[in-house]
């Protein structure tokens, strides 16, 4: 196990230059375990994302040349009993609801991990939707047509900043790997 005794942070992320690809580590109460995320940018990533074998194969192959621990930690891939394997991306609507559906959070506008705003996102949004619906004496197309109006300067604003990070990232230059470099 790669253990996180003696880690005095909450989260050590390691950021390779120039290649858009990083690696963090945060340790849990237990100290023999840690929680690990990966990144790379990868925009023709293609794995089912019911095999799991597939989705750790690929990772191995992306990140297998990169310093720092990585090595270490790519070494208990297959013993890790939680694995999660996503693409990050926005999600841009049109609009948030129909009829006497309303969406908020990631549902309808997921800022993307790269902003640091979901869970803010969706607590204010959660907020504002109901102090909307509410004023409007429960009517959900007036309800949701004032949230969305005061709801969606914000949300384009913290999107905002998750292209930013991903542009940040420098990454424009990498190519996409499909196998992995020789070694």
């Amino acid at each position: 196990m790669i253990g996180a005794d003696g880690l005095d942070r909450w989260l050590v992320d390691y950021q390779e230059s120039g290649t858009g690809r990083s690696a963090g580590l945060r340790p849990l109460r237990d100290v023999r375990r840690a929680m690990v995320m990966f990144s790379l940018p990868a925009a023709d990533l293609d794995v089912d994302h019911r095999d799991v074998a597939a989705q750790k194969r690929v990772l191995r192959e992306q990140m297998n040349d990169m310093g720092w621990l990585t090595p270490r930690i790519l070494a208990h891939l297959d013993d890790t009993p939680d694995f999660y394997l996503d693409q990050v991306a926005q999600v841009v609507m049109e609009r948030w609801s129909d009829g006497r559906v309303g969406l908020l959070g990631d549902a309808a506008f997921s800022s993307s991990p790269l902003s640091g705003q979901g869970t803010g996102l969706a607590l204010v949004g959660a907020h504002l939707l109901a102090a909307e619906l509410a004023a409007a004496d429960w009517d959900p197309q007036a309800g949701f047509g004032a949230y969305e109006r005061r709801m969606r300067p914000f949300v384009e604003a913290n999107q905002e900043i998750g292209r930013l990070h991903a542009r940040s990232l420098d990454v424009s230059a990498v190519s996409a790997r499909s196998t992995p470099p020789a070694q």
